[in-house]
C-alpha cells in the first residue's frame, strides 16, 4: 500500500523552499541600490567628462560594442556614465585607470548603452559610499 503522506510532504517541502527563494530575491531587489545619477555628480561635472569612441560591435564578443577611451585623457581614475543631454548615469563602479601617454585602451559594453564617456572619479562623491573595483 502508497502512502499518500510523502508526495503530500515533499510537495509542501519543494513550495516552501520556492517561497523562501523568491521572498529572498524580492528582498534583494529592493536592498539593490539606487543608480548613481548626474543629480549626484559634483557641479561642473560636463566640462570634465570625454565622449568614448564607438568602434561597433565587438567581433569576438557577441552582444558587445568595443569603445575606445580617447588619447586625451591625464592619467588618473576614470569611471564610465552614459549620457543623456544634460543627464548622465552611472554605467558601472568599475574604475578604469588611465596611465597617460598614447596608451590604447579598449572597453567591451553592451550594446544599446548609447553614448558612454569617462568621468573622473574626483566628480563623483557619492562613489565612496557604493565601493569601487578597479579594472585594467
Amino acid at each position: 500500500m502508497i502512502s499518500l503522506h510523502a508526495p503530500m510532504h515533499v510537495t509542501r517541502l519543494v513550495f516552501g523552499a520556492l517561497a523562501v527563494v523568491v521572498l529572498l530575491a524580492a528582498a534583494s531587489a529592493v536592498a539593490a541600490s539606487e543608480p548613481v545619477t548626474s543629480d549626484q555628480f559634483a557641479p561642473g561635472w560636463q566640462a570634465h567628462a570625454k565622449p568614448l569612441f564607438n568602434l561597433g560591435p565587438a567581433m569576438r564578443v557577441p552582444g558587445r560594442n568595443k569603445y575606445m577611451m580617447p588619447g586625451i585623457l591625464a592619467s588618473g581614475d576614470y569611471v564610465l556614465v552614459k549620457r543623456t543631454g544634460d543627464k548622465a548615469e552611472l554605467i558601472n563602479t568599475a574604475v578604469v585607470t588611465v596611465h597617460g601617454g598614447n596608451e590604447k585602451q579598449y572597453i567591451f559594453l553592451d550594446a544599446g548603452t548609447g553614448q558612454v564617456e569617462a568621468l573622473p572619479v574626483a566628480d563623483v562623491p557619492t562613489l565612496k559610499t557604493v565601493g569601487l573595483s578597479h579594472s585594467r
